[in-house]
């Protein structure tokens, strides 16, 4: 597991809310949670446990579709580089991370913009308010703003992935972001 930060409060098992992770899962159908600290944390299964360390274990035991709220210590860069060798090795056919938007890093720039396999990135507002395992009782917002990224193992053909903003406390926000359309799958939504 990563070295938790003063940021994430020392703690590395916030878990995404469901007010952002249903609308997303109701379109793209997830198969798999790349890290969860345990069941109580998973937003859908199967999952990788910090022990089974998602960094090294391979992705293909949760599916073609997948879901990821990494740590966000300092180690995250290694997050972003696994999930972009996750999708170019075609072990997983999609990837929507949830993640800081830390626009200005080294990470963001390699693995975000200049990946060829990142197809979109939605920044949210307002910012999101993160749950604790078990309780699903959000707390106090992040301390800065999120995006969620979305990855997939055939390259893009533009130069640059598409940005969009959204209200996640909004009616359809997904298909309103432009998110539906690069995370929908063929049966998608019931």
């Amino acid at each position: 597991m990563t070295a938790p930060t003063t940021r994430t409060l020392g703690r590395d098992d916030w878990t995404t809310p469901w007010e952002v992770f249903e609308p997303i899962h109701h379109v793209a159908r997830f198969t798999g949670d790349a890290f969860a600290t345990d069941s109580r944390a998973a937003r859908c299964t199967p999952f990788i446990s910090p022990e089974e360390d998602a960094l090294t274990t391979p992705w293909d035991q949760l599916g073609e579709r997948v879901w990821c709220n990494p740590p966000y210590g300092r180690e995250i860069g290694r997050w972003f580089a696994r999930v972009v060798g996750q999708v170019a090795a075609g072990r997983v056919r999609l990837v929507c991370m949830l993640t800081f938007a830390n626009t200005d890093t080294q990470y963001w720039r390699d693995h975000v913009a200049l990946s060829r396999h990142c197809h979109a990135v939605v920044f949210l507002r307002p910012r999101v308010r993160f749950a604790l395992p078990g309780d699903d009782q959000t707390r106090a917002g992040a301390p800065k703003g999120s995006a969620l990224i979305v990855y997939r193992s055939e390259p893009r053909t533009g130069r640059w992935p598409v940005h969009s903003y959204a209200d996640y406390r909004t009616v359809d926000w997904v298909s309103l972001s432009g998110l539906a359309g690069h995370v929908s799958w063929p049966g998608g939504a019931e």
